[in-house]
């Protein structure tokens, strides 16, 4: 992969805030690019059939299929590609890369001097805005079965290359800097603009 200049990271577990920071991120001058909707995307198509594609456990075997049969780093070089189209015709301030949920992806942006960001919040919260804000092809869960699903991407499950697997837990582990939401959309920017005083 081709090294680059500035790149930021943003990872959490589902509805924590990624996609709020990376709204901000993107507006102080970075390109990004989120590999969650690369994920639904594809779900979509492959679980077209289903009546709720686009479930946490049809995104984590589209995922693993994904990088089985194109290589672990196959999102991430994706993202790197369309940077590098991108800044041919505007000039950046760096990559921003959201939805970091694969070990491989997150050393990436590590190894590279960069900021991988984990986002918290607690599972009662993130149920809620999660049942509140369905994306088409979403299922409504309840809560048992909302964080049974999520499981499936805080650790590797077994019979699968761990390489191509998604890791939550390791993620948070690496990151290096760490921002709480539990809070209002309002609070947690401001929250965010002291972390990212250097952004």
């Amino acid at each position: 992969m081709q090294k680059i200049n500035k790149i930021i990271g943003i990872s959490g577990y589902s509805r924590s805030g990624k996609d709020t920071l990376a709204k901000y991120i993107i507006e102080k001058g970075y390109y990004g690019v989120s590999l969650g909707d690369m994920a639904r995307d594809l779900t979509r198509k492959r679980h077209a059939h289903e009546e709720n594609p686009i479930s946490r456990i049809n995104l984590t075997e589209t995922s693993n299929w994904l990088r089985q049969e194109k290589g672990p780093e196959v999102l991430m070089n994706i993202a790197l590609e369309e940077y590098l189209k991108a800044s041919k015709n505007k000039s950046y301030k760096g990559l921003l890369i959201w939805s970091i949920r694969a070990p491989i992806d997150a050393d990436f942006i590590l190894k590279n001097q960069g900021q991988l960001i984990w986002i918290d919040s607690s599972p009662e919260t993130r149920y809620e805005r999660a049942m509140a804000n369905l994306r088409y092809g979403e299922p409504h869960l309840d809560y048992q079965e909302y964080m049974r699903q999520e499981s499936t991407q805080i650790q590797p499950q077994p019979g699968i290359d761990s390489k191509v697997q998604m890791n939550l837990n390791y993620i948070k582990q690496v990151s290096n800097l760490k921002i709480n939401n539990n809070l209002s959309t309002e609070e947690f920017i401001k929250a965010a603009q002291k972390l990212l005083k250097t952004v």
